[in-house]
């Protein structure tokens, strides 16, 4: 972190502190910034090297970071964990795949900034303006642990495409090793997969819009072909395979493939004291464009699905335990390194947990309890600092 640097002018309190403190405050899983205050007037000298931040401080300094210096630890983590065998994906010889979607994070009446997004909002009142932030993020799928890369605010009267193209173009440059970007339907659109074919990926697209041209020529030909049968992951399924497309909407020249699948599962639920049982039957369609094309059915069929992890490991995480959509401060700049230090934390706190700790003291240690136990071993009255005295902390 010794390379970050601020846009303030002779600081009282070392951006290195700042963000030292803000590192912190999310691996103990604190909810604000005055609650980390309470615990830095208690404690904080040997949180610091040389200055203790106050809340206003914090946000203020945020506001001024550069936040490609705290991407740039992100890539370095990455790349570390992938080296040392840390990021192991779920099951062997899978493509490396990155999801990208996007995240409401908060929204207010009273409160807005120059970069907030509005609407419209009916209420018993009459018609309000609501003002809201929303950000577009990407993660790795597929994998354990779960590592966010990188995230990119959306600016407003922009659409979620807009950004997302942003941080796709940003994200293939930082990581070379993804083959693989997957998305949800908003996303099927010419300029952002010409970016990705481009760049040499693969793209796995939901396909559910009921008024494209892709999505009828698919429905068509599908009806007039029987599926087949495969296993994914002890799953039967049924598929149809649709290769070489090239009629559809802006993107006659690329071909496209279709995959869709439909699973039958038994579920049973307990209902008035006795077992019933019944059958679920879940259908999905993707739209398959670049080398992704060379993949097998169960490899497209984990990555349409492993989609869901932005969601249920990433975005569903971290506003439960760390606060995401949390206002820490109103200004998109300060919003953006908040989350990227979230992302830095949180991949770091699961490895430390994970690989660092031997078995016997990680037994019957969870990610909520570390939390606490490094919130209570930060209780020692010394006054050194907790980190490295060297120039490179």
């Amino acid at each position: 972190a010794a390379h970050l640097v601020d846009g303030r002018r002779r600081p009282h309190v070392p951006i290195l502190d700042v963000f030292r403190c803000a590192f912190l405050m999310f691996v103990q899983r604190l909810p604000s910034l005055n609650a980390l205050e309470e615990v830095l007037r208690r404690r904080g000298r040997s949180f610091v090297q040389k200055a203790v931040p106050s809340a206003d401080t914090m946000g203020y300094a945020y506001e001024r970071l550069d936040s490609d210096g705290v991407r740039a630890m992100l890539q370095h983590v990455c790349a570390a964990s992938r080296r040392n065998k840390s990021l192991r994906r779920r099951g062997s010889a899978r493509p490396w795949v990155v999801a990208i979607d996007g995240h409401e994070l908060f929204a207010s009446y009273k409160r807005c900034c120059p970069n907030c997004s509005q609407r419209r909002i009916k209420t018993e009142a009459g018609e309000r303006i609501q003002y809201f932030h929303r950000v577009v993020t990407a993660q790795l799928v597929g994998v354990v642990p779960p590592i966010s890369l990188d995230a990119e605010m959306i600016g407003p009267g922009e659409g979620e495409q807009i950004a997302g193209r942003r941080l796709v173009a940003r994200v293939l440059r930082a990581f070379p090793f993804i083959d693989v970007v997957t998305m949800d339907a908003l996303y099927l659109e010419e300029p952002i997969l010409r970016l990705i074919t481009r760049a040499g990926k693969g793209a796995v697209v939901t396909l559910k819009q009921e008024d494209r041209q892709l999505y009828h020529e698919a429905m068509a030909l599908i009806a007039a072909a029987p599926p087949e049968q495969c296993v994914v992951d002890g799953v039967p399924i049924k598929f149809w395979d649709l290769k070489d497309i090239r009629h559809w909407e802006g993107m006659e020249d690329i071909p496209v493939r279709v995959v869709r699948s439909e699973t039958t599962r038994t579920i049973r639920n307990r209902v008035a004291r006795k077992w019933v049982e019944r059958e679920e039957t879940s259908t999905w369609m993707w739209a398959v464009v670049g080398p992704a094309c060379n993949l097998s059915i169960p490899e497209i069929h984990r990555a349409g699905h492993d989609r869901w992890d932005i969601e249920n490991l990433g975005y569903n995480v971290m506003n439960r335990y760390f606060a995401l959509d949390h206002c820490f401060k109103h200004s998109a700049k300060a919003i953006l390194n908040f989350i990227l230090t979230l992302f830095l934390a949180t991949v770091l706190a699961e490895c430390f947990l994970s690989r660092n700790l031997k078995p016997q003291l990680r037994h019957g240690v969870s990610l909520a309890g570390l939390a606490r136990l490094l919130l209570e071993g930060a209780a020692s009255k010394r006054a050194t600092c907790l980190w490295s005295t060297g120039s490179s902390p």
